[in-house]
């Protein structure tokens, strides 16, 4: 008969783990206790209950499962990132916070990096976040159910090392790897336009190459955004209008936008060449967005999948463009409004209505892009408002930061750690248990 309930997991730095089990379960159970942990079904012998408090232990919650006598503890949730040893990289203060959620709904969190991947034995040099005394702990683990790709830039993510060991985790059996990799932005869109369902949420979009090109968009569009094909929160955009027989460039500097003006595109050709120099960009047709208090704002969406592996609106924030910006990032002066607030303001009739489609179309486009790119399992996206209530994609971003909204921050962590559970077989359909 199967059981499946969650309990204490106890590490100490001698090295023994300590479960908190049900006596029913203890007086069935052979004896020593062994336990198999993660995909490769590494034994370990296990104490039953709870030892003594020691400042260096490392507690959290874990699910078990007892099917006659094999038990299995998990789900391992695996954070990979790079660096070296304890001075490893990347949001340390994310990091934390997914610990803290595993340690609540039952996974054993820690970071480990390609370095620490000991590949013959399926082990991992992996650090636990000790919370008593604010560090991290090097402990040698079995390799991870899941591994949550961390990884935080783009050229430490093609470092031939560090995409040899994503393409050796991913051929990995019943091991569960995402995302992968950032996005590519000319790549997204291409692969979009093929997806009927989505087809009507794309602003034109094209590769910034050639001369030609350039003044074909512009002269049709008028207004046009470049962006480039490798950015991160609104760095190097530009924006061109076409008003009063002038072409006006604007772009970001020091989160101040600075505008030109130019007599002709061959002149806003020339400018904008100087500044992209060897950087891949696109063009993307300009929408005029809906206003909230005056200034323009985009819809940013939080879409996880959740302990049933099915796609979920995690959460929806506004972001509204600040006074000296061509872009809504929060830092660049941008600010935070409330999805109900603005659409009440803006759409009296029905807000709920304009709220599900905005769901529905966030859903959607996750589904076509998990089409694509199989290993998805969250990804945030910047939709576009028209004051007609017309949604566009502007962005998606397969590793979103944290909301600053705390009930989508708590909502965004639980569901990182119940699809881990979901993945690994080890969920826990009765919810937390007293163990």
């Amino acid at each position: 008969m199967l059981q499946q309930r969650s309990g204490w997991l106890t590490i100490l730095p001698s090295g023994r783990w300590f479960v908190q089990l049900p006596r029913l379960v203890l007086k069935r159970s052979p004896k020593p206790l062994v336990a198999s942990l993660g995909p490769f079904s590494h034994t370990k012998r296990i104490y039953a209950g709870l030892p003594r408090v020691q400042a260096s232990r490392i507690r959290t919650r874990i699910n078990w499962k007892m099917a006659g006598d094999s038990l299995k503890l998990g789900p391992l949730f695996g954070i990979l990132t790079v660096g070296e040893g304890a001075t490893f990289l990347g949001n340390r203060e994310n990091f934390k916070d997914i610990t803290k959620s595993g340690k609540q709904w039952g996974a054993l969190v820690y970071v480990f990096t390609p370095q620490g991947i000991n590949w013959e034995k399926k082990k991992v040099r992996g650090y636990l976040y000790n919370n008593r005394l604010n560090s991290w702990q090097e402990v040698i683990l079995p390799f991870p159910h899941v591994v949550y790709n961390r990884i935080p830039t783009r050229k430490a993510e093609r470092r031939p090392e560090v995409r040899r060991a994503l393409n050796r985790i991913h051929e990995m059996p019943n091991v569960t790897l995402f995302n992968r990799a950032f996005f590519d932005k000319q790549q997204l869109f291409a692969m979009l336009e093929s997806h009927l369902e989505v087809q009507a949420f794309l602003p034109e979009t094209k590769q910034l190459d050639t001369l030609a090109r350039f003044r074909s968009f512009c002269t049709e569009h008028r207004f046009v955004y470049l962006k480039p094909v490798r950015g991160k929160a609104g760095q190097g955009i530009m924006r061109i209008d076409f008003k009063n027989d002038k072409w006006f460039l604007q772009r970001l500097k020091e989160q101040k936008a600075i505008t030109r003006r130019f007599s002709n595109l061959n002149e806003v050709w020339k400018h904008i060449r100087l500044h992209v120099k060897q950087q891949k960009y696109i063009m993307q047709q300009g929408i005029r967005r809906a206003r909230y208090n005056g200034k323009p704002f985009d819809v940013r969406v939080l879409v996880q999948k959740d302990g049933e592996g099915e796609w979920s609106v995690t959460g929806v924030g506004i972001r509204r463009s600040g006074s000296q910006s061509i872009t809504t990032h929060v830092p660049r002066g941008g600010s935070i409004h409330s999805l109900s607030t603005v659409l009440q303001a803006l759409f009296k009739n029905n807000p709920e209505q304009m709220e599900r489609h905005i769901h529905e179309t966030a859903l959607a486009i996750a589904r076509s892009l998990n089409a694509e790119w199989t290993d998805l399992a969250e990804m945030s996206m910047d939709l576009g408002l028209t004051e007609e209530g017309k949604l566009w994609l502007f962005e998606a971003n397969a590793k979103p930061e944290k909301f600053d909204e705390p009930s989508i921050r708590r909502l965004s962590l639980a569901n990182l750690i119940h699809y881990a559970q979901h993945v690994s077989r080890l969920q826990n359909k009765r919810g937390i248990a007293a163990g």
